[in-house]
């Protein structure tokens, strides 16, 4: 099945605006190890494969100890950012990605699968990389005991630790999205303040951007092209009034007049055919 002509759109737009700020990956595995991509699960342990054959000899349609294939997902953009380039000229974006981050760009409202399944690319990159996946055939290490200690505190041990320093994020970027999904997942506004950013829990490292609702200036023109609707069409309008002489004006034209020519070989639907006006525009 081929891709949504938007999602084509949102990778190159995103690798043409962000190669000058660091290295990015189109269509990346993750986890990026290969050894990492197929593993074996539960437990390597032979007991219970030996008592459950043992119990289920009787029954044939039983599995005993099956191997469980962890294929790789392909997240659609990858950004390591440079930490010598500033990122003044992305605005808020290049705010958001200063350290590796996934970015997803999503053309419709998200339901509750979606956001399952974008939060779970970010699960299976950080505990890859954390090491928390056996590679293929090898064997977890022997955890040493310790000896436990009734006259102490386990279960507040942790709660005056700061929360761990953010070295992977998840950035999604959506058109608009419903009350019901931000309280279901627990995501509150961010401590940015700056109207249409949300973060999950701290513990994920996860920024959702609502581009309806971003405030209409410079520092979001790059956030809001990846909109929908009057706010795609009006951040293509403040794109065009940005100085001839602004490092990335030329170049997303570039890319937004390469979208429109991929459009015009398609069926379009009301939205569509008033972005395909404003479009039309850019190749006079």
């Amino acid at each position: 099945m081929s891709r949504p002509a938007f999602a084509l759109f949102a990778q190159q737009y995103l690798a043409a605006l962000l190669k000058d700020f660091g290295t990015v990956y189109l269509n990346e595995p993750i986890p990026r190890d290969p050894k990492l991509r197929i593993y074996k699960h539960p437990s390597r342990s032979n007991f219970s494969s030996v008592i459950l054959e043992g119990v289920t000899a009787d029954n044939p349609q039983v599995m005993v100890n099956p191997e469980i294939i962890g294929e790789a997902q392909l997240v659609d953009v990858l950004f390591e950012p440079d930490p010598e380039c500033a990122r003044e000229d992305l605005g808020l974006l290049g705010e958001l990605l200063f350290v590796p981050s996934i970015i997803q760009s999503l053309r419709w409202s998200p339901d509750d699968w979606t956001m399952q399944k974008c939060l779970q690319q970010w699960l299976i990159w950080r505990i890859s990389d954390n090491g928390h996946i056996i590679p293929v055939d090898e064997e977890p290490a022997d955890e040493e005991e310790e000896d436990y200690d009734e006259d102490y505190d386990y279960e507040n041990e942790d709660e005056d630790d700061e929360l761990e320093e953010a070295t992977k994020l998840l950035v999604t970027i959506v058109p608009s999205i419903d009350s019901e999904i931000l309280e279901g997942f627990a995501i509150k506004s961010s401590s940015r303040q700056i109207p249409g950013l949300y973060e999950y829990p701290p513990a994920f490292h996860t920024t959702i951007v609502v581009a309806s609702e971003l405030p209409r200036d410079r520092s979001t023109i790059w956030l809001r092209l990846l909109g929908r609707g009057p706010t795609q069409r009006d951040a293509i309008d403040d794109l065009m009034a940005l100085p001839a002489s602004h490092p990335q004006r030329s170049v997303i034209l570039k890319q937004l007049q390469d979208w429109y020519q991929v459009l015009l070989k398609g069926e379009m639907g009301g939205e569509s055919a008033a972005l395909m006006e404003r479009l039309s525009k850019l190749n006079d």
